[in-house]
Order: C-alpha cells, then structure tokens, then sequence
C-alpha cells in the first residue's frame, strides 16, 4: 500500500477526531439556577441616581427632627426677632417676587407638582387600577379641604372675633373697618406660618413613595425570568409580584419605563419646593407677625399633619398611606429587639473558639482545627477503652492476689519464709 494513502487515511481520521464534539443542547433549562444580569446602565441614568440620592439627603431628614427644629424656630426665633432690630432687606416686604408668586399661590403648586407626583407612582405601583389612583389622589382631597377650613375659615373667623376697629370702635366687622381707612387689630394667627409647614410636611410624606422605587426594576426581571422558566424549583426564591396577572405584569413594566424619569424629574422639583419653603419660614420668621401668632399657625398645621399621615391613614378605611399598591416593594427591616445580648452572646462564643485554637503571632491557626478535632476525638475513645479494661480485670486480681494484690501476696511470701 501506498504511504500516501496510509498518511491520507491518518490525516482524514486524525482530522475527523479532532473535528467532533460533543452537541451543545441548548434551552432555558441549561440556564437553571442562573439569575439574569441587570441591563448596562447608561451615562444618564447614572447622574438622575446621583441627583435623585442627593434630593433623599436633603428631603429625607427625619420628621422628628424637622417638627422640633420648626417648633424652635416659630418660638424662640420670632421671640428673639420681635426684640431685636433687624435691617429691612428686599426678602422682609411684603411684595418680594417669592412671597407674591410663590407664597400666595403656594397651594396651587403644591396641586400641580405633587398632584402629578402621586397620580404618576400611584398608577405604576397600582398597575393602572383606578381604585388605587383615586385612593391616593384622594389624600389631596383631603388636605386641601383642611387646608380650606384652617386658612380661609377658621384664621378669619379669629380674626374677626378677636379683634377691634383703631379710631371706629363702634365697627364690628373687619372689611368695613379696612374699606373705611381704620386698621382693624386682632390675633391674626399667622397664615403663612401655616401652610409652609404644613406643604414641607405634606411634601415629605408624599415623597416617600419613590423609597425603594429603583428595586421595581430588578423585581421585574427576576419575575420575568421565574415564570419564563419550563420547571418551577420550589426553592426557588419569590418576588413581591409573583401574585399578579400577566396583564397587570405587563402594564407594570410599561408604566415604570415611562414614568420613571418624569417622576425622578418632579422628585427634584419636589426637593426645591420644600427647600424655597423652609427659606420662606424664616423670612416669616424674622419679619412678619408676632411670635404667638406663628406658633398658633405652625402649631395647627403639625397636628393637621399628625393627625392625618400618623394616625388617620394608618387604617384601612381611609387614603393610605404613599407607596401602597397592589404589590410591596418597599421593605421596613426592623432591629431585633435583644440584639445587644446576642451580639454578646456571639462574641463570648467567638472568643471561646479562638481561645482554644493554637495560635502563631497572636492569630489563631484555624488550619489546624480539624488535627486537633481528630486528635480530641482518638483521646476520648483511648480513655474509654482503658477505663473498660480496668473495669474489667479488677475481679480477677483480687481473686488470685488477695484483697490487696499483688502487695497482699508479697506479705504471704514473706511470712512463710
């Protein structure tokens, strides 16, 4: 035979074994127990994060804090500026750009920006229910009929009770002791004082919804992929959205897609509104009303608050509270209540195990653990033979030796020498 035709032959079958491999069988089962990737994020969707996180710090301080630093404010601060002498700025008169546009119309912006704030979260966690987008929207409702009582019906009705005409005493009415030239005294209780605390109150209660917002995202997908998978694992781990119906699914992640960079955008306008707020206060603060009349003011519109987000919405016959929907993404850890001692416990328990490890420079050898186990172990069943052997043959040495052994026999050999 040819060598060619040997050397062809071992070419074609060399190169046939290295040319076979094994089929690839592909499908979603060989993706079992993989969980997917988050999408790359982008340039701008990284810096609306960063602005976003920044708008939490400065929004999100606690509520406690914001209700005793405005009760210090309303009540030391304007005892101080009702004594002292302050210099008359642009921002102390009346009709500062801010105070006209924004102050005056304050409850308007809070509709608009608010308002489309919740209408917008309540229909993305609601996936498109009406049931929930009118129960949220109706917590407006309600602060603006309080707000409507307290501003335009109890200050006034105050004021005209409480107070007297200068020069016209025999005028009872205020209109018609302002309309003919004469100033009408009275407890005025300070309208401004009130609704920007109440707005800042209400602002940070409504922006609550967006905590936990950016975990929606990765909820959808891990949903995605457990109900595109062919075998349920029961081990496998839930997601808050497991109870919806496709359709609702669907309309979940159509929402979020779209109104998510409307609602970080209103969340930033949010942030400025409670900010321009809080400078507006002190300017009341400093320039306007009396120290009682401001803390009348700020302190109604704190138990309007308190009474409604801390109390009232609380139950299921009433708006609820920001954030719930037909699902729950936004998670409450709390602390365990013993903590302290177990963290003890858990130390004391650590240091034992390091104690009885030998160490090197002061480090404990923890390759070393499993030797010194085995050895342990060969100890204990060492020390359980011998003391079964001695067990065992103590019978025997007092019936050949005498009672006292092998010493008793050396007595008798003795004695009979």
């Amino acid at each position: 035979m040819p060598a060619g035709t040997t050397s062809a032959r071992k070419g074609r079958s060399g190169g046939s074994q290295r040319s076979f491999k094994a089929p690839i069988e592909k499908g979603r089962w060989a993706a079992k127990g993989t969980k997917p990737l988050p999408e790359q994020a982008s340039v701008q969707h990284v810096l609306s994060l960063i602005v976003v996180q920044g708008c939490r710090k400065v929004l999100f301080i606690e509520t406690e804090v914001k209700i005793a630093l405005y009760s210090l404010s309303l009540f030391v601060g304007s005892l101080l500026c009702d004594f002292l002498p302050l210099p008359r700025i642009y921002m102390g008169q009346k009709d500062n750009v801010f105070n006209v546009y924004f102050v005056k119309f304050l409850w308007v912006w809070l509709l608009l920006v608010v308002g489309a704030f919740v209408l917008l979260t309540s229909a993305t966690v609601g996936c498109g229910h009406r049931e929930v987008i009118k129960r949220h929207m109706s917590r407006l409702l309600v602060g603006t009929c309080l707000w409507y009582f307290w501003s335009q019906v109890f200050f006034g009705y105050v004021e005209n009770r409480t107070g007297t005409c200068l020069g016209r005493a025999i005028i009872k009415d205020k209109y018609e002791c302002n309309g003919g030239g004469f100033h009408w005294h009275s407890f005025d209780i300070s309208g401004h004082a009130f609704i920007l605390v109440y707005v800042n109150l209400l602002i940070v209660e409504e922006a609550k919804a967006i905590v936990g917002w950016e975990g929606i995202r990765d909820q959808i997908r891990m949903e995605d992929h457990r109900r595109l998978e062919t075998t349920n694992d029961p081990q496998e781990t839930k997601t808050p959205l497991e109870n919806l119906t496709e359709e609702d699914l669907v309309i979940l992640k159509l929402n979020y897609e779209q109104f998510t960079p409307i609602i970080r955008s209103i969340f930033f306008v949010m942030t400025m509104m409670s900010v321009l707020s809080d400078v507006m206060l002190a300017c009341t603060v400093m320039f306007f009303h009396t120290m009682p009349q401001k803390v009348a003011g700020g302190a109604i519109a704190m138990a309007t608050w308190y009474c409604t987000y801390r109390l009232w919405y609380k139950y299921d016959a009433s708006p609820g509270l920001p954030g719930s929907g037909i699902f729950q993404y936004q998670t409450v850890k709390e602390k365990p209540k013993d903590s302290s001692s177990r963290l003890r416990r858990r130390s004391s328990i650590c240091k034992e195990h390091k104690d009885s490890l030998p160490k090197f420079m002061g480090m404990p050898l923890y390759g070393l653990k499993k030797d010194i186990e085995e050895k342990k172990k060969e100890n204990e069943k060492e020390e359980d033979r011998c003391g079964l052997e001695d067990f065992g043959e103590m019978p025997e040495r007092s019936s050949r030796n005498g009672t006292y052994g092998d010493f008793g026999s050396s007595r008798s050999r003795t004695w009979r020498r």
